[in-house]
C-alpha cells in the first residue's frame, strides 16, 4: 500500500471513482482533496497521481509556488509537463504555450489519439490566481479527452484556507468558484486502527492497541504530529507514559511549521490558552496575554486560521500536541510567572478552587497564605473526585508555603495518608523524618500514630511497635496528661492484632488495659474498641461486646474514626447487629478520611462488604470490592493485612457465585495460593477462602486449609465461631467423605462455643454441622431445628444451605412434598444472594425427586424446566416440619413428634422469638407462610390485596416504618422480592 493511502481507504476509493468518472463521461471532473495541516493531502495526492498512471492517464503534478506575480506560472508548469511527455524522445528544448494558447484553455492542452490527462495540483492556496482562473475555464469546457483535476486545500475550522483572488479584486474569484465545482474528498484524522500501521510505515515504531489509542488521543490522528510525537522512538515500542512524556515536555520536531508563522499577538494568546488550558475564556486569555479584547479576537481569527485553535469558545487547541508544543517554547520563568498570574486571575474571578490550585502547583513557591489554604482546599476536594494522586501534588505544593508547626504538621499527615496508598516507602520517608525532628509533645504523638498506622497497613507491624515504644519513651519525659501514655498503648494493642502471632506478647496483657478507668473522648471510644474486639475474640460474653462497641463508635468524622468503625462494626456483625452495622457503615462514608484514594476508604468498602456478605447478599458484596480489586492485589501481593482480608472476601465471594476462574486468578495474583502463608490472622481469612474454592474440586486440600485458620485461631486466643466458623465447614467436609465420628467431634466443640456466644446464626450453623454428621430422621430433625434458628438470622444464604440440605434428606426419605417446600424456598434464596452453585444444586436434587406432582420450579416467574409427569397436577408443597418447642429459645418444653426431644442450646433473650401457640391446629393459605409472625401474616394479606404501605399503616394504627420492616422481613423469610411475588405465594407456588 502507497504511504499516502494508509488509512485512507475511502478516499483512494473515491478518487479512483474521479478517474472512472472522467473515462466514462469523456468530460472535465474536478475533485479537492481538504484537510487541516499535516492531515496527509500530498501523500494522497501524490498516490491519485501513481494511480492515474497506472490507468493510463497522462499525469502532470504542480505543487504551490507562491509566485502570484507570475501570470499563469503553475499553468505554464503544467502544460510543460504535458507537451514534455508528448514530444518524449524529441531533441531540442520543449515549447512553451503562449498567452494566446493559454486564453484558448482546451486548445492550449496537448491531446494525443483521445489519451486521458490528469492534472494535479498541489497547495491552490499558492498558486496564482490567472492559474486559477485558466482550470476554471477548463473544466468548463468539453475537452478532446478525458481529464480530471485534483486540487488540495487546506481547510481549518472556519472552511478553506483562502486562496488568491484575481488582480481587478473583483468578487468573482476563481479559487472560490473552483472549489465550489469540485467534489470534495475531506481528510479526517486516521482512525486509532490505523495507527500502528503508519507508525511503522512512516516511523518504525511498533504500537499497540493502548499506544495508538493515546497517539490518537494526542494528535487527533494528524499524520505529521504522529511523526512528530513518535520521531523520538524510532525503532522502538514506546510505552503510553513515554509517550504522555514526549508529549508533555513539548521537545516535538516541527513546532516551527506551526508557530513561525504566527504574529507577537497571536503567539501570546497562544500561550494564554496553553497556560489556561482548555475551557478558556477569550476575555481571560487577553488579560493574561496583555492584549485589548479586540487585539485577542484578532489572534483568534489568526490561531483558527492557522489550525492551531479549534473554531469556538471556548477557546481550545486542536489537539493537546499542538498545546503541549506551545507550552513546550515557553521559558520555564516565563511559564512559572503566567501560572501565578492566572491563579490569582481565576481566584479573582471566583474560578474553581483545583483550577486555581493546578496553577499554583504548577508555578512553584508563592508565599502567601491565600496560595496554602487554596493548595489544602483543593487537596480534599481531588480526593472526594477519587484523584489522590493530583491531591498529593496539591498538598506539596503546600508544604513549599510558609506554614506554621501544627499547619506543617496537618498537610503532612494527610500528605502521608495519600501517600500510603500510593507510595508506602515515601510515606513512611515522610512522616519519620517529620516525627525525628518535631518537639512539640502533641505533635510528636500524631506523627507516632500516623506512623506506626502506614507500617501496620504495609504489614511492618514489628517496625510499628518500634515506634509506638519510642514515642512512648519521649513522652515519658514531657509533662502532659497519662491520656498520651495510654493512645500509644492502646494503638500497640491493635497493632499487635494484626502482625505477626508471636508480637502480641510484646503488648500489653489483656486484662491490663480493659481494666483501667474508663476515659471520655477518643481515647475513651479507642479503649471500648479494644474492650469490643477481646470480648468477641473470647466469645463468652455477646452482651458485653456489643456493650463496649457501642461505646466504640466514632462520634463525627474525625481522623482515626475509620479504625473505630473497622473494630465495632466487626464485632455488631459478629454479634448479629447486622442491620445497626450497616447503619454506621453509611455514615462511615463521611468519615475524614473515608476518601477514595485512602485506606480508611477501602476499610469502609471492606466493611460494608462484610455486611453484605453476612446478611448473604453475594452480588453487592462483589459490587462493593471490585472497585478496588487491582488495588487490593497489589497491596496483598506485599502482605498488606487490610488487603489480604479484602482479596481474601472477594475470592470467597466470587467461589460462592460459581466464579471459580475468578477466584483462583484472585488468589494467585495476589500470593494468597501458596504456602506457607505469614502466622497472622488476617492469613486465617486467605486459608478460609482457599477452602471456599476448593471445597467442591479438592475437598482434601480445603480440609487442611480449614484445620490450618483453625489452628491459627486457636493461637491467637479466638474462640468465637460467628468470627470464622472453620470447625463447622471441616466438619461438612468430613461427613461428606463419610468420617462421621470427625466431623461429630468438630461441630460438637463448635456448638459449644456458639451457645456461649448465643446468636441464632452461630448456633444454627453449628446445628448444621451435627445434623450433617447424623443419618436418617435424626438428621431431618436437626436440619429442621436449624433451619428454624437460621430463619432469624439475616445470613439468607446459610438459610439456604441448611435448606437445600434438607430437602435432599426428606427426598431421600421419601417425604416429597416437603422435600419440594425446602427446595422451593432453598432455590429462591440462592438465587436471590447469587449462589448460583447452589441453586445448581437445589435444581439437581429437585429433578431426582421420584413419583407424581413433580412441576415446574420458578423464580419471579420464570420458569426453570424440570420434569414434570404429565397425569398428575403439581400439589400444593406440604408445610415445613416446625421447629420443636425445646429448639426455641425461652419456650414451654412440648411433645415432639417421634416424641423426643432434641438436645437443642438455647439463645440469648435478645434473639428469642414468640412460639405460634396453635400451630398445628391452625391452616396457613400457603406452607410458606407458616413462617411468618401473625402481624407478618396480617400486613402480607393486605399487601397481596393491593393497599399500599400507608394504606395498611392506617387499617392497623402503625407507622409506616413498621409496615416496611414487616414487609421487608417477611419477603426475606419467604424468598422473594416484592409484591408481585405475593399471588404466587397465597396460591400456594
Amino acid at each position: 500500500m502507497a504511504l499516502g493511502e494508509i488509512g485512507r481507504r475511502n478516499e483512494t476509493a473515491r478518487l479512483r471513482a474521479v478517474l472512472a468518472q472522467s473515462r466514462r463521461d469523456r468530460g472535465p471532473v474536478v475533485a479537492v482533496i481538504r484537510g487541516e495541516p499535516g492531515a496527509g493531502k500530498s501523500a494522497l495526492l501524490d498516490a491519485f497521481g501513481t494511480a492515474a498512471s497506472a490507468a493510463g492517464f497522462r499525469v502532470a503534478v504542480v505543487r504551490g509556488t507562491g509566485a502570484e506575480d507570475r501570470p499563469y506560472a503553475a499553468a505554464h508548469r503544467l502544460l510543460a509537463q504535458l507537451r514534455a511527455a508528448d514530444e518524449a524522445g524529441a531533441e531540442g528544448p520543449h515549447g512553451t504555450p503562449s498567452g494566446e494558447d493559454l486564453g484558448r484553455p482546451a486548445a492550449a492542452v496537448p491531446a494525443e489519439r483521445g489519451v486521458p490527462l490528469a492534472l494535479c495540483v498541489d497547495d491552490m492556496a499558492r498558486v496564482d490566481s490567472w492559474s486559477l482562473r485558466w482550470l476554471l475555464e477548463l473544466s468548463r469546457t468539453v475537452p478532446t479527452a478525458p481529464l480530471a483535476i485534483v486540487l488540495t486545500v487546506r481547510i481549518c475550522g472556519a472552511g478553506a484556507e483562502a486562496v488568491t483572488g484575481p488582480a481587478n479584486g473583483t468578487p468573482d474569484e476563481p479559487g472560490a468558484a473552483l472549489l465550489a465545482a469540485a467534489e470534495p474528498v475531506d481528510l479526517p484524522g486516521l482512525e486509532t486502527n490505523d495507527l500502528p500501521e503508519a507508525a511503522a510505515e512512516r516511523c518504525r515504531v511498533r504500537l499497540d492497541t493502548g499506544t495508538a489509542a493515546v497517539c490518537g488521543e494526542l494528535t487527533g490522528g494528524n499524520p505529521a504530529l504522529l511523526r512528530a510525537l513518535l520521531a523520538p522512538h524510532t525503532g522502538t515500542a514506546p510505552t503510553a507514559d513515554a509517550l504522555r512524556t514526549t508529549a508533555a515536555s513539548g521537545a516535538v520536531a516541527g513546532a516551527d511549521r506551526w508557530l513561525a508563522p504566527l504574529s507577537a499577538p497571536a503567539l501570546a494568546l497562544a500561550r494564554a490558552v496553553a497556560v489556561l488550558g482548555g475551557g478558556a475564556e477569550v476575555v481571560e486569555c487577553a488579560e493574561l496575554a496583555r492584549l485589548t479584547v479586540e487585539e485577542a479576537l484578532g489572534a483568534v481569527d489568526q490561531l483558527v486560521g492557522a489550525c492551531l485553535l479549534a473554531n469556538r469558545t471556548p477557546l481550545a487547541f486542536r489537539h493537546p500536541l499542538l498545546e503541549a508544543m506551545v507550552l513546550g517554547r515557553i521559558a520555564a520563568g516565563s511559564r512559572a510567572a503566567l501560572h501565578l498570574r492566572a491563579a490569582a486571575l481565576l481566584r479573582d474571578r471566583q474560578a474553581a478552587t483545583t483550577t486555581v490550585a493546578h496553577h499554583l502547583v504548577a508555578a512553584g513557591l508563592v508565599g502567601q497564605e491565600w496560595a496554602m489554604r487554596c493548595l489544602w482546599r483543593a487537596a480534599r476536594q481531588l480526593e472526594q473526585e477519587g484523584r489522590p494522586q493530583d491531591a498529593a501534588r496539591c498538598l506539596r505544593a503546600a508544604l513549599r508555603e510558609p506554614l506554621r508547626p501544627h499547619e506543617k504538621s496537618a498537610v503532612r499527615r494527610e500528605l502521608a495518608e495519600l501517600d500510603a496508598f500510593v507510595d508506602p516507602e515515601r510515606a513512611v520517608r515522610l512522616l519519620d523524618a517529620a516525627r525525628c525532628e518535631s518537639h512539640d509533645p502533641g505533635v510528636v504523638l500524631e506523627y507516632a500514630l500516623a506512623l506506626a498506622a502506614v507500617l501496620a497497613e504495609c504489614g511492618r507491624a514489628e517496625d510499628a511497635v518500634t515506634v509506638l515504644d519510642d514515642a512512648a519513651a519521649r513522652l515519658g519525659r514531657t509533662s502532659g496528661d497519662g491520656s498520651w501514655q495510654l493512645r500509644l498503648r492502646l494503638h500497640k494493642a491493635f497493632t499487635c492484632r494484626r502482625g505477626p502471632l508471636w508480637l502480641a506478647q510484646a503488648a500489653d496483657p489483656p486484662g491490663h488495659l480493659t481494666r483501667r478507668t474508663p476515659q471520655r473522648g477518643q481515647v475513651g471510644r479507642e479503649l471500648a474498641a479494644l474492650r469490643a474486639v477481646q470480648e468477641a475474640d473470647a466469645g463468652a460474653d455477646r452482651g458485653a461486646a456489643v456493650r463496649y462497641a457501642r461505646q466504640g463508635l466514632p462520634r463525627g468524622a474525625g481522623r482515626g474514626s475509620a479504625a473505630l468503625l473497622w473494630h465495632t462494626c466487626g464485632v455488631l456483625v459478629a454479634a448479629g447487629e447486622v442491620a445497626e452495622a450497616w447503619t454506621h457503615c453509611g455514615r462511615g462514608r463521611q468519615v475524614a478520611g473515608a476518601r477514595p484514594g485512602r485506606w480508611d476508604h477501602v476499610k469502609v468498602e471492606l466493611l460494608r462488604a462484610a455486611v453484605l456478605r453476612a446478611r448473604g447478599d453475594l452480588h453487592a458484596a462483589d459490587a462493593a470490592l471490585t472497585p478496588l480489586a487491582d488495588r487490593l492485589l497489589a497491596f496483598a501481593a506485599t502482605g498488606h493485612p487490610a488487603a489480604v482480608t479484602g482479596v481474601a472476601v472477594l475470592a470467597e465471594v466470587r467461589a460462592l457465585k460459581g466464579l471459580t476462574d475468578s477466584a483462583r486468578s484472585l488468589l494467585a495474583e495476589s500470593g494468597l495460593d501458596r504456602d506457607p502463608l505469614p502466622w497472622r490472622r488476617d492469613s486465617a481469612h486467605a486459608l478460609a477462602a482457599r477452602a471456599a474454592l476448593h471445597a467442591s474440586d479438592d475437598p482434601a486440600r480445603a480440609l487442611d486449609d480449614l484445620l490450618a485458620a483453625g489452628r491459627l485461631l486457636e493461637e491467637a486466643g479466638v474462640r468465637n465461631p460467628a468470627l470464622l466458623p472453620w470447625r463447622s465447614r471441616a466438619a461438612r467436609l468430613l461427613a461428606a467423605r463419610g468420617e462421621r465420628k470427625e466431623a461429630a467431634e468438630l461441630a460438637a466443640a463448635e456448638l459449644d462455643d456458639a451457645r456461649r456466644w448465643g446468636t441464632p446464626e452461630a448456633i444454627g450453623t453449628a446445628w448444621h454441622a451435627v445434623a450433617l454428621a447424623e443419618t436418617g430422621e435424626r438428621r431431618i430433625d436437626l436440619l429442621t431445628d436449624a433451619a428454624a434458628l437460621l430463619a432469624r438470622s439475616p445470613d439468607r444464604l446459610q438459610r439456604a444451605v441448611v435448606q437445600a440440605d434438607l430437602g435432599a434428606g426428606l427426598a431421600g426419605l421419601g417425604r416429597g412434598e416437603a422435600a419440594r417446600a425446602e427446595l422451593l424456598s432453598a432455590f429462591r434464596l440462592a438465587r436471590a444472594c447469587g449462589a448460583e452453585p447452589l441453586a445448581r444444586h437445589v435444581q439437581d436434587v429437585w429433578r431426582s425427586l421420584r413419583g407424581t406432582g413433580r412441576g415446574t420450579l420458578e423464580l419471579s416467574g420464570t420458569p426453570m424446566p424440570m420434569p414434570t409427569s404429565t397425569s398428575t397436577p403439581t400439589p400444593t408443597p406440604a408445610p415445613v416440619p416446625a421447629p420443636r418447642a425445646a429448639s426455641m429459645p425461652m419456650a414451654a418444653p412440648g411433645p415432639a413428634s417421634d416424641g423426643e426431644q432434641p438436645s437443642v442450646p438455647p439463645a440469648p433473650t435478645a434473639h428469642a422469638a414468640p412460639q405460634p401457640a396453635a400451630h398445628s391446629a391452625r391452616q396457613s393459605d400457603s406452607p410458606l407462610l407458616d413462617r411468618l409472625t401473625p402481624q407478618e401474616r396480617k400486613i402480607l394479606h393486605l399487601a397481596k390485596d393491593g393497599h399500599s404501605n400507608r394504606d395498611i399503616a392506617g387499617r392497623l394504627f402503625v407507622a409506616v416504618r413498621t409496615v416496611e420492616f414487616h414487609l421487608s422481613g417477611a419477603y426475606r423469610k419467604l424468598g422473594i422480592t416484592g409484591r408481585r411475588q405475593l399471588a404466587q405465594v397465597f396460591s400456594g407456588g
